[in-house]
């Protein structure tokens, strides 16, 4: 019987510290077509107004390369927390490097392909988001319950942003509450990823990052509808994407980045009296590496570093753009394997969190100890299982595991 219930805070494990706040069985914070259905919207971004709509393939990339970060993330989380394997110092330093962007790009991306949606009719829009957000959400729900044998699940409040599935859930909340805020119209927008952002501050406890569900659902709901205000303003945006704004965003990210780094080993490179006026605390990391949320200086939920997490956002799709071409007006469809995953991203993101589980489980049971090879086996058997779900979805009862099936009109009977 597997005891431990997950977090869904980003957060990856320092070897001496368990970064489980949440109580509730709750990872770690998007596209739709019958073969290929992300959480959150068409799998076709919107480029906005005009006749013709082309596939942008940067935000595939960029989708699949924050899923395989999530993924590779939980194949290092989850041995800790079933089979007392901490992960390898290289391994921590990149998910804790990473660690403020994998989910904020999600949702970031998830927002750009709000507009898309809200074409649709109240009655349409509400039963597309029921069959392919609530339905794969309670699906994968029962899933949880199922493999980890936890006690709880007939109790409602347990299924309230459960374990990974809190993404999806999420956005199920925004998306519920979109076709309201989006009436605010033009520049005037800004005020929702602001006040969400607010918001989360001010439901922060003693000043360390956003407390519980509500907070949680606050901030990333900023990085949602401020992905709507970046699809809105995309061709002005666009006319400021320069080299000189890349390096500046990939420096501010990859700074913040490598303090995240020394602050896991007791370290700020110098800089702590900047850090302990920018977060109005005199703490200290511990030498030791002892770190707690009442010790650490930096919490990357706190309002004050939410635009250096939008500029490591900014900095991972100018460089995509780039690298791909998309800057220069080509399509951008390279290493499609990439893409393959940003378009099916929902599956990736559902199937791979319980199998990882089972897999450390039986590996835990059989001696396995070795972080690297818990990592290597946890992302092959989780990836292959979600690319053999990928190609059930070409029938019928495949699909319905992650989308509910539309039902058939009635024919009318002919005299």
């Amino acid at each position: 019987m597997i005891g431990t219930r997950f977090a869904h805070r980003d957060t990856p494990p320092a070897p001496t510290e368990t970064h489980m706040p949440t109580p509730a069985p709750t990872e770690q914070p998007a596209s739709r077509d019958p073969a290929h259905v992300t959480p959150g919207s068409a799998t076709n971004p919107d480029p906005g107004p005009g006749p013709a709509r082309r596939r942008e393939h940067w935000m595939d990339l960029v989708r699949g390369a924050a899923i395989l970060l999530v993924v590779t993330f939980h194949a290092s989380a989850i041995p800790v927390f079933l089979a007392g394997v901490d992960p390898t110092s290289v391994i921590n330093d990149l998910n804790t490097l990473f660690a403020p962007y994998r989910m904020s790009t999600l949702l970031l991306l998830s927002g750009m392909l709000l507009g898309r949606s809200l074409t649709k009719t109240g009655p349409t829009y509400y039963t597309g988001k029921l069959r392919t957000l609530v339905w794969p959400y309670l699906l994968w729900g029962t899933v949880y319950w199922l493999v980890t044998m936890q006690d709880g699940w007939t109790d409602p409040s347990n299924w309230i942003a459960l374990s990974w599935l809190w993404f999806i859930f999420y956005l199920a909340i925004y998306y519920l509450a979109a076709p309201l805020l989006t009436r605010i119209r033009g520049p005037w927008f800004a005020l929702v990823p602001l006040t969400l952002w607010g918001l989360s501050a001010a439901l922060s406890t003693d000043g360390i990052g956003p407390s519980g569900m509500w907070g949680d659902l606050a901030y990333y709901g900023g990085f949602f509808f401020a992905g709507h205000l970046v699809a809105q303003h995309r061709h002005q945006l666009a006319r400021i994407e320069s080299w000189p704004l890349l390096i500046a965003c990939t420096a501010i990210a990859g700074g913040f980045g490598t303090l995240l780094i020394g602050q896991t080993r007791g370290t700020y490179f110098g800089l702590d009296g900047a850090l302990q006026w920018i977060s109005g605390t005199t703490s200290t990391a511990p030498g030791d590496g002892s770190l707690t949320a009442a010790t650490r200086l930096i919490d990357r939920y706190e309002l004050v570093w939410i635009p250096v997490v939008l500029a490591g956002v900014a900095a991972i799709m100018m460089i995509t753009r780039r690298l791909t071409g998309t800057q220069r007006g080509l399509d951008g469809d390279s290493a499609r394997w990439l893409q393959y995953i940003g378009r099916n991203s929902v599956v990736f993101y559902v199937v791979h969190y319980p199998a990882q589980i089972m897999i450390t489980s039986w590996l835990g049971d059989w001696g396995m100890r070795d972080p690297t090879w818990m990592l290597i086996i946890n992302t092959i058997v989780a990836m292959s299982l979600s690319y053999l779900f990928c190609w059930l979805r070409r029938w019928p009862a495949g699909d319905a595991v992650f989308v509910f099936p539309k039902p058939r009109p009635r024919r009318r009977a002919t005299p």
